[in-house]
Parts: C-alpha cells; sequence; structure tokens
C-alpha cells in the first residue's frame, strides 16, 4: 500500500512538471532600465526641468505662508505670559487655523504636482513601453522585466535589452 502511494505522488508529480519543463526552454526573457532611458532622453529632460519649475512654483506661496505662521508664533510665545486668558486663547486659535489652512494648502499643492506629473511623464512612459514592445517582438521575447521596479538582485548581463531599447525609444 505504501508503495502504490509513494508512486502515484511520484507519477503526478512527474505530470504537473512535464509541462513546465517543456516550454521552460523556448521562454526568453529581457531586462530593461526603463528610467535610466526616460531621464536621459532629450524628452525626459525638459520634462525634468518642467517638473522642477512647478515644484517652485507651487511650493513658493507655501514657503512665504510657512514663514508668516512661524512668525506669528514666535510673536505668539513672547507675548503669552503677559496675554490675558481669553485673548491668549483667540491667538492660539487663529495659530491653529493658520496652520491647518498651510497643511490644506500643502496637499493641495502635492495634489496638483502629482497631477501635473502624471500629465507630463505619461506621454514618456507611454512611448517607452512602445520601444519596449517593438524590442521585445523583435528579439522574440516572452517577458520583459524593469530593472528598478521587479525585484531584480541579479542578472546575466546578455538579458539586458536597455540599449537596444533606447534606440527604438529615440526614433
Amino acid at each position: 500500500m505504501r508503495k502504490l502511494g509513494l508512486c502515484l505522488w511520484l507519477i503526478v508529480g512527474l505530470i504537473m512538471m512535464t509541462p513546465l519543463g517543456v516550454g521552460a526552454a523556448d521562454f526568453k526573457v529581457g531586462v530593461v532600465d526603463g528610467m535610466d532611458i526616460v531621464t536621459k532622453s532629450s524628452e525626459g529632460k525638459k520634462v525634468q526641468e518642467n517638473l522642477r519649475r512647478k515644484t517652485e512654483e507651487l511650493s513658493r506661496p507655501a514657503a512665504q505662508r510657512q514663514q508668516d505662521v512661524q512668525k506669528m508664533m514666535a510673536d505668539f510665545e513672547k507675548q503669552a505670559s503677559v496675554m490675558k486668558e481669553d485673548a491668549r486663547k483667540r491667538k492660539e486659535e487663529e495659530i491653529s487655523k493658520k496652520l491647518e489652512e498651510l497643511r490644506r494648502q500643502g496637499a493641495d499643492a502635492e495634489r496638483q504636482f502629482a497631477q501635473y506629473q502624471e500629465k507630463e511623464l505619461g506621454p514618456l512612459f507611454q512611448k517607452l513601453e512602445q520601444a519596449v514592445k517593438v524590442v521585445a517582438q523583435d528579439q522574440k521575447l516572452d517577458l520583459v522585466l524593469d530593472k528598478r521596479n521587479s525585484g531584480l538582485l541579479y542578472m546575466t548581463p546578455n538579458l539586458d535589452i536597455t540599449e537596444k531599447v533606447r534606440t527604438a525609444f529615440g526614433k
């Protein structure tokens, strides 16, 4: 009975492994550093500059408001000991409202930047995806992994198709 059970498990194991082993020899993989291609391209550099300018544009007003609130807080700390209780509470509430407004405006600026970044980077990543597709079809690859986002820890250098994709991306 034991031998029959062992034989059954061996047969089941062999049956389950057979389809995987047959196709594995034909399975081709490529690895690409998509971020390197995008950031080093002329289009990518323009987008980076646009993003830098947008960051400055969105942070300028917030920086001024933050300085104003910090000054208000410093003034309050200096005067708090001589202020009447109700005046101190009003000032604390005013500062609290300013801080909340500052947080809300910061979150709004972050949301605006994320939308702008998506709008700017979207076409580049679509172009990269198309270039990867062209190279993958040309090289008859079954799978292409991104070097930075795949959890890839090691690969043989001949799997790297970054330069081929960079060429296709530039066209």
